[in-house]
């Protein structure tokens, strides 16, 4: 406390632009040194009438599609195809921090709540309805940039000396795909507001640009994804049919890349839902298949032997050893598990995650097949890398034909970069 009052101010920036469900920009002062902590609050929708709830994978974040940190036309840090990874970065921590943090700014529900009767609920404490019509502050979110932005996490400070024509721009994803359960809603992003700390002691600045004359390196998340077209079904039933790809991924070449993720969702959007209603988490989701495995091809030999990775316990615990704890519900990283018939019981009595809605206790839970998240890590100089997917297509009379839709599989890098300073300007490169 004693600090801010002497030494920082915090600003609340309105936007400069706002345009409706498109895109909001910020700008920031001119010659002030910023701490790096910047956030956004009132983050969230407007819905005209009824109810609607954000989506429970991701809450706000699911908002956001792209996000860059611009020096004028220059691109200090950026985030792009949000939605999936913040998603996994919504998870990607306990599952107290899950309920009590993320779910409660983010509104989210992604934490885990054992009932008495052995079943599995997500986080019931905190509410994620979309604000109805008036401005409620309440039913907005918080978003710490430095989950979005990398940079700023590794970054003394932001000196509007050095970064002349400092600002934010935020794209906004497809809000009914994304940011609500229902894609039926009719939503009106509300306009967010930028939290910046402005360094008002004189010490304490100049001690922040002497220490900025240092390098930063960080791990920037870049992106890139191949799609797997759709499958052929086998004509008998109980039968199976195997679908292979081979892709070449050519966004992280020439670049040294650290931990990676791999988020396979439908190529259709509007596949994951029953009628307007989401299944689950809705799109924010990395979906298992039936009898799949990836393997990756670096450096002319394959990155995971044997069965490469296709084992789903393998998968997890080399997620967990890569990217640290995540919640991830019973079962949600594999393709079934039990009856999946609103109100009926299935044969499943301890730990299965509750399906919500309709009658019946310790249902199958839409969550089932959503987390299979798969991360590695590569900690080299790539030059390019190559992956194979196989997935097995079974026949399915349903009309969602699951097993065997087209695929968008979406692969996230930490690729290092540095920034140098050179007086008054600096000079940003990949390492």
């Amino acid at each position: 406390m004693a600090e801010y009052s002497t030494s920082l101010r915090t600003q609340y920036l309105n936007p400069r632009t706002h345009i409706k469900n498109r895109q909001t920009e910020f700008r920031l002062d001119k010659h002030t040194m910023y701490q790096s902590n910047l956030r956004l609050i009132n983050v969230g929708c407007k819905k005209a009438g009824g109810t609607g709830n954000y989506n429970n994978g991701a809450g706000v974040l699911s908002l956001l599609q792209n996000v860059r940190l611009m020096d004028g036309s220059r691109e200090l840090s950026s985030l792009r195809h949000a939605p999936n990874y913040l998603g996994f970065k919504n998870i990607n921590t306990t599952n107290e921090k899950a309920q009590n943090i993320h779910d409660a700014l983010h509104g989210s529900k992604v934490a885990q709540v054992l009932e008495e009767d052995g079943s599995i609920h997500g986080s019931l404490e905190h509410d994620n309805e979309i604000n109805q019509d008036t401005f409620d502050d309440t039913k907005l979110g918080y978003v710490d940039l430095r989950l979005v932005l990398p940079l700023l996490s590794d970054m003394v400070g932001l000196d509007t000396n050095v970064f002349k024509n400092l600002r934010l721009v935020i794209e906004y994803s497809n809000l009914n795909h994304f940011g609500s359960d229902d894609k039926a809603d009719v939503l009106e992003v509300s306009e967010p507001v930028l939290v910046a700390d402005e360094v008002i002691g004189q010490k304490k600045a100049a001690a922040m640009r002497a220490a900025m004359k240092a390098p930063v390196v960080w791990s920037e998340i870049e992106h890139d994804l191949f799609q797997v077209g759709t499958g052929t079904q086998p004509a008998a039933d109980l039968g199976e049919q195997d679908q292979e790809v081979n892709s070449v991924i050519n966004g992280f070449d020439n670049k040294y890349v650290s931990r990676c993720l791999v988020v396979k969702t439908f190529t259709n959007k509007a596949h994951n839902y029953i009628g307007n209603n989401g299944k689950g988490n809705g799109n924010i989701v990395a979906l298992s298949m039936f009898k799949d495995e990836l393997n990756v091809r670096h450096k002319g030999s394959n990155m995971f032997n044997g069965d490469a990775l296709q084992n789903q316990g393998f998968k997890q615990m080399l997620l967990q050893e890569t990217w640290g704890a995540c919640v991830v519900p019973p079962f949600g990283a594999l393709t079934q598990v039990g009856s999946d018939i609103q109100g009926v019981n299935n044969r499943n009595c301890n730990g299965v995650p509750h399906r919500g809605g309709g009658t019946g206790a310790k249902l199958v839970g839409n969550v089932v097949g959503q987390y299979d998240y798969i991360g590695f890590q590569i900690e080299d100089y790539v030059k390019q890398l190559q992956f194979n997917y196989k997935r097995t297509c079974v026949k399915d009379t349903a009309a969602t034909l699951d097993s065997s839709i087209a695929l968008d599989v979406h692969i996230y890098a930490e690729v290092r970069k540095q920034l140098s300073f050179q007086g008054d300007s600096y000079v940003i490169s990949y390492v």
